[in-house]
C-alpha cells in the first residue's frame, strides 16, 4: 500500500516512516530503568505517593506529540492504534530482558476515566482505547467502568496544586468498581492504571488513592504513553543534544 506518514506526510509502508519514529525520544529500560519513579528526572517531578511503578513510552516533544494531538482531538485512531503498538513492543521487551519485571507484571488495565461531557465531544475515552489495544496484544483484561470523571473542566491548563485541588474534587469510584475482578481471582496482586499522558503524576495519584483505600491487597503501577517534563528539565537538555 502507498501510505504517509503521519509525522512527515512522505511516502511510507508504515503509518510512522522509520525517520520520524528514529526521532522520538522514547524512554529505555538501559538508560532509564524499568522503573521511571526511580529515575530522577521524572520521580522528582510526578506526585506518586499511592501507587509505585511507572512506565511510559516516550518524553512529550516533537514529534510524538502531534501523535497524542492527533488522537485526542483530531479523531485519529491510527495514531492511537501506533502509540499503544510501541507500547507493546515496550512491555514485550522488559518481559523478556528484565525477569523481575515479569513477577510484577499487571494483572488487569484500569483506564484514566472521562468525563460524560467530554465522552460526548470526542466520541471515545483516548486511554480506554488505549489499554483496549494494549490489553488485547498482551493477554491482559480491561476494565473500563471502575472510576467516575465529573465536571467540565479540563486539566492540561491547570498548575500543579489546582490539578492537585482539580483531581480530589472530580474522581471517585464506581460502586461496583473491581470488586468482582477480585472477588474472584485471588492471584490478582498488581493493576496498572492506564492513561496518555503523564504530567505531574496528580490525576492517576488520586485515582490510585482511592484504590488503595478500598483495595489495600493490590499494587499499582501506572502506564502512560508520555511524560511531560518541567520547562527546565534535563530531559530536555538530553532532547536537544540528541537533535
Amino acid at each position: 500500500m502507498n501510505l504517509s506518514c503521519l509525522l512527515c506526510y512522505q511516502a511510507s509502508p508504515a503509518p510512522v516512516c522509520h525517520w520520524c519514529e528514529h526521532d522520538i525520544f522514547f524512554f529505555s529500560a538501559k538508560e532509564h530503568g524499568h522503573n521511571l519513579l526511580s529515575f530522577g528526572p521524572v520521580g522528582r517531578h510526578v506526585k506518586h505517593s499511592s501507587y509505585n511503578g511507572l512506565s511510559v513510552l516516550a518524553l512529550h516533544t516533537y514529534p510524538i506529540t502531534t501523535l497524542i494531538h492527533g488522537f485526542k482531538f483530531q479523531h485519529s485512531l491510527t495514531s492511537g492504534k501506533v502509540l499503544a503498538k510501541w507500547f507493546v513492543g515496550k512491555q514485550q521487551h522488559l518481559a523478556h530482558h528484565t525477569p523481575q519485571v515479569s513477577h510484577n507484571a499487571a494483572q488487569l488495565l484500569l483506564p484514566v476515566p472521562l468525563s460524560s461531557w467530554r465522552l460526548a465531544t470526542r466520541h471515545y475515552n483516548q486511554a480506554a482505547v488505549l489499554a483496549k489495544s494494549i490489553g488485547g496484544a498482551l493477554n491482559i483484561p480491561i476494565c473500563t467502568n471502575w472510576a467516575i470523571r465529573q465536571g467540565m473542566s479540563a486539566q492540561h491548563h491547570l498548575g500543579k496544586a489546582q490539578r492537585l485541588q482539580h483531581a480530589k474534587q472530580v474522581f471517585s469510584l464506581t460502586p461496583q468498581c473491581i470488586d468482582k475482578l477480585v472477588a474472584s481471582n485471588p492471584a490478582l496482586k498488581c493493576i496498572a492504571i492506564v492513561d496518555d499522558v503523564i504530567t505531574t503524576g496528580v490525576t492517576v495519584n488520586a485515582l490510585a488513592s482511592l484504590l488503595k483505600a478500598r483495595y489495600p491487597q493490590l499494587s499499582i503501577i501506572v502506564w502512560a504513553m508520555t511524560f511531560t517534563p518541567p520547562p527546565k528539565s534535563s530531559l530536555l537538555t538530553a532532547r536537544m543534544a540528541a537533535r
